[in-house]
Protein backbone atom coordinates (compact mmCIF):
# COMPACT_ATOMS: atom_id res chain seq x y z
CA UNK A 1 0.00 0.00 0.00
CA UNK A 2 1.06 3.59 -0.54
CA UNK A 3 1.30 5.86 2.48
CA UNK A 4 -1.53 8.17 3.40
CA UNK A 5 -1.37 11.26 5.57
CA UNK A 6 0.32 10.24 8.82
CA UNK A 7 -1.95 12.33 11.06
CA UNK A 8 -4.06 9.22 11.43
CA UNK A 9 -1.00 7.46 12.81
CA UNK A 10 -0.69 9.91 15.69
CA UNK A 11 -3.47 8.44 17.77
CA UNK A 12 -4.78 9.77 21.05
CA UNK A 13 -3.80 6.46 22.61
CA UNK A 14 -0.17 6.84 21.53
CA UNK A 15 -0.03 10.40 22.82
CA UNK A 16 -1.47 9.22 26.12
CA UNK A 17 1.24 6.56 26.39
CA UNK A 18 3.91 9.19 25.83
CA UNK A 19 2.52 11.45 28.54
CA UNK A 20 2.06 8.60 31.03
CA UNK A 21 5.61 7.42 30.44
CA UNK A 22 6.94 10.92 31.03
CA UNK A 23 5.07 11.16 34.30
CA UNK A 24 6.40 7.79 35.47
CA UNK A 25 9.95 8.68 34.43
CA UNK A 26 9.87 12.01 36.22
CA UNK A 27 8.96 10.24 39.45
CA UNK A 28 12.14 8.17 39.30
CA UNK A 29 15.13 9.59 41.15
CA UNK A 30 17.48 11.36 38.76
CA UNK A 31 20.47 9.21 39.72
CA UNK A 32 18.66 5.88 39.41
CA UNK A 33 18.39 5.87 35.63
CA UNK A 34 20.58 7.50 33.02
CA UNK A 35 19.57 7.34 29.39
CA UNK A 36 21.66 4.81 27.44
CA UNK A 37 24.23 4.34 30.20
CA UNK A 38 22.00 2.39 32.61
CA UNK A 39 21.01 -0.05 29.87
CA UNK A 40 24.62 -0.26 28.69
CA UNK A 41 25.75 -1.22 32.18
CA UNK A 42 22.91 -3.73 32.53
CA UNK A 43 23.85 -5.32 29.22
CA UNK A 44 27.45 -5.84 30.27
CA UNK A 45 26.59 -7.14 33.72
CA UNK A 46 24.05 -9.53 32.25
CA UNK A 47 24.44 -13.08 33.51
CA UNK A 48 23.04 -15.68 31.15
CA UNK A 49 21.72 -15.80 27.61
CA UNK A 50 21.35 -12.20 26.37
CA UNK A 51 17.94 -11.05 25.17
CA UNK A 52 17.46 -8.94 22.03
CA UNK A 53 18.17 -5.55 23.62
CA UNK A 54 21.03 -6.75 25.80
CA UNK A 55 22.75 -8.10 22.71
CA UNK A 56 22.02 -4.90 20.79
CA UNK A 57 23.58 -2.75 23.51
CA UNK A 58 26.64 -5.00 23.67
CA UNK A 59 27.09 -4.82 19.90
CA UNK A 60 26.48 -1.07 19.77
CA UNK A 61 29.11 -0.39 22.41
CA UNK A 62 31.71 -2.41 20.51
CA UNK A 63 30.80 -0.75 17.19
CA UNK A 64 31.02 2.70 18.80
CA UNK A 65 34.40 1.87 20.32
CA UNK A 66 35.74 0.72 16.96
CA UNK A 67 34.32 3.76 15.16
CA UNK A 68 35.72 6.34 17.57
CA UNK A 69 39.08 4.57 17.77
CA UNK A 70 39.23 4.86 13.98
CA UNK A 71 38.03 8.46 13.83
CA UNK A 72 40.91 9.75 15.94
CA UNK A 73 43.23 9.06 12.99
CA UNK A 74 40.97 10.62 10.35
CA UNK A 75 42.14 13.88 8.83
CA UNK A 76 40.09 16.88 10.06
CA UNK A 77 37.69 18.62 7.70
CA UNK A 78 39.40 20.82 5.14
CA UNK A 79 38.40 24.44 5.96
CA UNK A 80 37.66 25.07 2.28
CA UNK A 81 35.30 22.08 2.16
CA UNK A 82 33.62 23.22 5.34
CA UNK A 83 33.14 26.73 3.97
CA UNK A 84 31.61 25.29 0.80
CA UNK A 85 29.13 23.15 2.70
CA UNK A 86 28.22 25.67 5.41
CA UNK A 87 24.61 26.83 5.46
CA UNK A 88 22.74 29.34 7.60
CA UNK A 89 19.37 27.99 8.68
CA UNK A 90 16.76 30.51 9.85
CA UNK A 91 15.05 29.87 13.16
CA UNK A 92 11.29 30.09 13.44
CA UNK A 93 10.06 33.05 15.47
CA UNK A 94 8.52 30.64 18.00
CA UNK A 95 11.89 28.94 18.55
CA UNK A 96 14.35 31.85 18.60
CA UNK A 97 15.47 31.09 22.16
CA UNK A 98 15.30 27.28 21.99
CA UNK A 99 18.16 24.81 21.73
CA UNK A 100 18.60 22.57 18.69
CA UNK A 101 18.20 18.80 18.42
CA UNK A 102 19.71 17.22 15.33
CA UNK A 103 18.33 13.74 14.60
CA UNK A 104 19.77 11.13 12.31
CA UNK A 105 17.08 9.35 10.27
CA UNK A 106 17.94 5.77 9.27
CA UNK A 107 18.13 3.36 12.23
CA UNK A 108 17.43 6.29 14.58
CA UNK A 109 13.90 7.33 13.61
CA UNK A 110 13.11 4.68 10.99
CA UNK A 111 14.51 1.63 9.23
CA UNK A 112 14.28 0.89 5.51
CA UNK A 113 13.95 -2.81 4.80
CA UNK A 114 16.18 -4.49 2.24
CA UNK A 115 13.23 -6.29 0.65
CA UNK A 116 9.50 -5.74 0.19
CA UNK A 117 9.04 -9.32 1.38
CA UNK A 118 9.87 -8.14 4.90
CA UNK A 119 7.00 -6.79 7.04
CA UNK A 120 6.84 -2.98 7.03
CA UNK A 121 4.77 -0.25 8.64
CA UNK A 122 4.36 1.52 5.33
CA UNK A 123 5.43 1.20 1.69
CA UNK A 124 6.68 4.47 0.22
CA UNK A 125 7.40 5.18 -3.46
CA UNK A 126 10.89 6.61 -3.98
CA UNK A 127 11.52 8.45 -7.24
CA UNK A 128 15.19 8.61 -8.22
CA UNK A 129 16.65 11.45 -10.32
CA UNK A 130 16.63 9.21 -13.41
CA UNK A 131 12.87 8.73 -13.05
CA UNK A 132 13.05 5.20 -11.70
CA UNK A 133 10.45 4.46 -9.02
CA UNK A 134 11.30 2.02 -6.26
CA UNK A 135 8.97 1.04 -3.44
CA UNK A 136 10.61 1.02 -0.02
CA UNK A 137 9.31 -0.78 3.05
CA UNK A 138 9.72 1.49 6.06
CA UNK A 139 9.54 0.59 9.74
CA UNK A 140 8.93 3.57 12.01
CA UNK A 141 10.57 3.47 15.42
CA UNK A 142 7.91 3.22 18.13
CA UNK A 143 6.62 6.66 19.16
CA UNK A 144 8.89 8.49 16.69
CA UNK A 145 6.09 10.76 15.45
CA UNK A 146 4.75 11.41 18.95
CA UNK A 147 8.26 12.14 20.24
CA UNK A 148 8.93 14.63 17.45
CA UNK A 149 5.67 16.35 18.31
CA UNK A 150 6.52 16.48 22.02
CA UNK A 151 10.11 17.63 21.59
CA UNK A 152 9.24 20.29 19.00
CA UNK A 153 7.48 22.20 21.77
CA UNK A 154 10.77 22.57 23.62
CA UNK A 155 13.47 22.46 20.93
CA UNK A 156 14.22 23.30 17.35
CA UNK A 157 14.45 20.00 15.45
CA UNK A 158 16.67 19.33 12.45
CA UNK A 159 17.06 15.99 10.68
CA UNK A 160 20.55 15.41 9.28
CA UNK A 161 20.85 12.23 7.23
CA UNK A 162 23.58 10.70 5.10
CA UNK A 163 20.86 9.50 2.74
CA UNK A 164 19.99 11.14 -0.56
CA UNK A 165 17.21 13.73 -0.52
CA UNK A 166 15.07 11.87 -3.09
CA UNK A 167 14.62 9.10 -0.52
CA UNK A 168 14.84 11.01 2.73
CA UNK A 169 12.30 13.67 1.78
CA UNK A 170 9.66 11.02 1.10
CA UNK A 171 10.23 9.44 4.51
CA UNK A 172 10.25 12.78 6.33
CA UNK A 173 7.11 13.90 4.51
CA UNK A 174 5.46 10.78 5.90
CA UNK A 175 6.65 11.45 9.44
CA UNK A 176 5.86 15.17 9.33
CA UNK A 177 3.67 15.98 6.30
CA UNK A 178 2.99 19.59 7.30
CA UNK A 179 6.54 20.39 8.49
CA UNK A 180 5.25 21.12 11.97
CA UNK A 181 7.96 19.33 13.96
CA UNK A 182 11.04 19.10 11.74
CA UNK A 183 12.24 22.62 10.98
CA UNK A 184 15.12 21.83 8.62
CA UNK A 185 16.48 18.86 6.66
CA UNK A 186 20.11 18.23 5.76
CA UNK A 187 21.12 15.43 3.40
CA UNK A 188 24.09 13.47 2.12
CA UNK A 189 25.66 16.44 0.34
CA UNK A 190 25.99 18.25 3.69
CA UNK A 191 28.14 15.45 5.12
CA UNK A 192 31.91 15.61 5.06
CA UNK A 193 33.38 12.65 3.18
CA UNK A 194 36.67 11.33 4.58
CA UNK A 195 39.46 9.78 2.52
CA UNK A 196 38.15 6.42 3.71
CA UNK A 197 34.67 7.12 2.36
CA UNK A 198 32.90 7.79 5.67
CA UNK A 199 30.11 10.38 5.67
CA UNK A 200 30.60 12.42 8.84
CA UNK A 201 28.12 15.00 10.09
CA UNK A 202 30.44 17.85 10.96
CA UNK A 203 27.99 20.08 12.82
CA UNK A 204 29.95 23.18 11.88
CA UNK A 205 28.19 23.04 8.48
CA UNK A 206 25.28 24.65 10.32
CA UNK A 207 26.91 28.04 10.27
CA UNK A 208 24.57 30.03 12.49
CA UNK A 209 24.21 27.68 15.44
CA UNK A 210 26.46 27.66 18.50
CA UNK A 211 27.89 24.20 19.15
CA UNK A 212 27.17 24.69 22.84
CA UNK A 213 23.44 24.76 22.04
CA UNK A 214 22.91 21.72 19.84
CA UNK A 215 23.29 17.94 19.97
CA UNK A 216 23.21 15.12 17.43
CA UNK A 217 21.29 11.92 18.18
CA UNK A 218 22.70 9.20 15.95
CA UNK A 219 23.10 5.43 16.12
CA UNK A 220 26.44 5.61 14.24
CA UNK A 221 29.15 7.02 16.49
CA UNK A 222 31.41 8.07 13.62
CA UNK A 223 28.70 10.53 12.53
CA UNK A 224 29.55 12.83 15.43
CA UNK A 225 33.22 11.84 15.50
CA UNK A 226 34.43 15.40 14.91
CA UNK A 227 32.31 16.79 17.78
CA UNK A 228 32.16 14.04 20.40
CA UNK A 229 30.68 16.25 23.10
CA UNK A 230 27.71 17.00 20.86
CA UNK A 231 26.92 13.35 20.24
CA UNK A 232 24.13 11.37 21.89
CA UNK A 233 24.30 7.63 21.22
CA UNK A 234 21.23 5.51 20.52
CA UNK A 235 21.04 1.83 19.68
CA UNK A 236 19.90 1.12 16.11
CA UNK A 237 16.28 0.37 15.33
CA UNK A 238 15.25 -2.24 12.78
CA UNK A 239 11.82 -3.65 13.46
CA UNK A 240 11.35 -4.45 17.15
CA UNK A 241 8.07 -2.93 18.35
CA UNK A 242 9.15 -3.27 21.98
CA UNK A 243 11.81 -0.58 21.41
CA UNK A 244 11.39 2.33 23.84
CA UNK A 245 14.66 4.19 23.35
CA UNK A 246 12.99 7.40 22.17
CA UNK A 247 10.77 7.37 25.24
CA UNK A 248 13.81 7.04 27.49
CA UNK A 249 15.53 9.82 25.58
CA UNK A 250 12.93 12.53 26.27
CA UNK A 251 13.67 13.14 29.98
CA UNK A 252 17.41 13.31 29.27
CA UNK A 253 16.91 15.86 26.51
CA UNK A 254 14.65 18.02 28.66
CA UNK A 255 17.21 17.91 31.47
CA UNK A 256 19.97 18.68 28.96
CA UNK A 257 18.06 21.65 27.58
CA UNK A 258 18.44 23.53 30.84
CA UNK A 259 22.24 23.37 30.76
CA UNK A 260 24.30 26.42 29.81
CA UNK A 261 26.55 24.28 27.60
CA UNK A 262 24.95 21.06 26.38
CA UNK A 263 28.35 19.59 25.59
CA UNK A 264 29.43 19.56 29.21
CA UNK A 265 26.46 17.45 30.28
CA UNK A 266 26.94 15.09 27.34
CA UNK A 267 30.62 14.69 28.11
CA UNK A 268 29.93 13.83 31.75
CA UNK A 269 27.13 11.43 30.81
CA UNK A 270 28.38 9.37 27.88
CA UNK A 271 32.19 9.47 28.34
CA UNK A 272 32.70 9.36 24.57
CA UNK A 273 36.01 11.20 24.82
CA UNK A 274 37.41 8.10 26.58
CA UNK A 275 36.58 5.68 23.78
CA UNK A 276 39.72 6.27 21.71
CA UNK A 277 42.06 6.35 24.72
CA UNK A 278 42.01 2.65 25.56
CA UNK A 279 43.67 -0.07 23.51
CA UNK A 280 40.92 -2.60 24.24
CA UNK A 281 37.16 -2.19 24.50
CA UNK A 282 37.10 -4.37 27.62
CA UNK A 283 39.49 -2.01 29.40
CA UNK A 284 37.33 1.00 28.50
CA UNK A 285 34.29 -0.84 29.77
CA UNK A 286 35.83 -1.79 33.11
CA UNK A 287 37.73 1.40 33.88
CA UNK A 288 35.26 4.01 32.63
CA UNK A 289 31.74 2.81 31.78
CA UNK A 290 31.03 0.29 34.56
CA UNK A 291 33.01 2.25 37.14
CA UNK A 292 31.02 5.40 36.38
CA UNK A 293 27.69 3.57 36.71
CA UNK A 294 28.68 1.38 39.62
Amino acid sequence: MVAKNNNKKVTKEAQKVVQETLVRTNKVAKDSFTYYMTHLEKAHRWDGEPDYFVQLYQEHFLQSYQALSFIKNVRPTDPAVLAQKRVNLPKRDTHKDKRTLVFDMDETLIHCNESLEMPADVILPIIFPNGEVVEAGINVRPYAIEILRELSQHFEIIVFTASHSCYANVVLDYLDPHEEYIHHRLFRESCVVTDEGLHIKDLRVIGNRNLSELVLIDNAAYSYGFQLENGIPIIPFYDNKADQELMHLIPYLKFLGAAKDLREVNKQTFKLHHYSVYEEAEELLERVILQAQG
